[in-house]
């Protein structure tokens, strides 16, 4: 007899699908609304939802692009002013040094003048010695030139000898002679105007202005500080401006005024520097 245990037996049906509305005829909803289908007017809205969105973002966009031509306008003027101060610093360095060398040289020729009223100095007793014997002998001739004239005019010969020595003399002072009140009284040699006189004399010295360089230097050096003040300030004006670039639309613009305040005043303040400084 069979086995009925190894018969066949057909599979069990599926499940019959889980109800839903879309399945349904519309017969068959009764009282119930049919479900909304998407309508053209729907679609109308998103667009004009879109392009409100769009316009809205306009403005900010030429914000910003106005604000990066404004960093790159700031970002130029501040190279600028950078390059000045760098050139006006390496003027004064050089009448720095030049100031040094005209006052080295100055001082090496009012030495050299200096050396030479000394010397000048050295020659004057000789020199007196030869007009004191010669006035002496003078006096003596004249003494005897009643009652001796054979010796007045020995003696006269003599002075004129020492006015001879004294003329030799004479010719090795460089700065100035010396000067006498009268004829009896000494000598007087006035170191002080000699000095002065050979230091108008000297073209070298005059040309020499170690003062004003110096004045200029410091001038220059003024402007130097100044201008690295103002290449600060154009820092300030980049950092609100980058700040403006990139914070929440509240508040860029309040950095993008301040960072336009120090861009105007920087400019402002530049032109004045260099007003001064020409």
């Amino acid at each position: 007899m069979p086995d009925d245990s190894n018969a066949w037996t057909p599979p069990p049906p599926p499940p019959p699908p889980p109800f839903s509305p879309r399945h349904q005829h519309p017969s068959e909803l009764g009282d119930e609304e049919p479900l909304a289908t998407p309508s053209l007017l729907t679609g109308a809205m998103t667009m004009a939802d879109l392009e409100s969105t769009v316009e809205a973002g306009e403005p900010e966009d030429r914000f910003r692009t106005w604000v990066a031509i404004a960093i790159a306008v700031v970002s130029i003027l501040g190279a600028v002013v950078a390059f000045s101060a760098t050139l006006t610093e390496q003027d004064a360095r050089r009448l720095d040094q030049q100031g040094i060398q005209d006052a080295s040289r100055q001082q090496q020729i009012i030495t050299d003048l200096q050396a030479t009223v000394d010397e000048d100095l050295r020659y004057l007793a000789p020199y007196q010695e030869h007009i004191k014997a010669a006035q002496t002998l003078d006096a003596q001739a004249t003494a005897l030139q009643s009652s001796d004239p054979a010796s007045a005019a020995l003696l006269h010969a003599q002075a004129e000898s020492e006015r001879v020595l004294a003329r030799s003399w004479q010719g090795f002072f460089q700065a100035a002679l010396p000067s006498a009140t009268d004829a009896t009284a000494p000598l007087k040699y006035d170191a002080k105007a000699a000095l002065q006189t050979l230091e108008n004399n000297n073209s070298d010295l005059q040309q020499l202005r170690p003062d004003a360089i110096r004045d200029q230097a410091d001038t220059k050096h003024t402007e130097s500080v100044n201008l690295v003040g103002l290449v600060t300030l154009f820092v300030a004006a980049l950092l609100f401006l980058t700040l403006a670039q990139f914070t929440r639309p509240t508040i860029r613009r309040m950095f993008a005024g301040a960072g336009a305040v120090a861009a105007v005043s920087g400019v402002a303040l530049w032109l004045v520097v260099l007003k001064l400084g020409a």
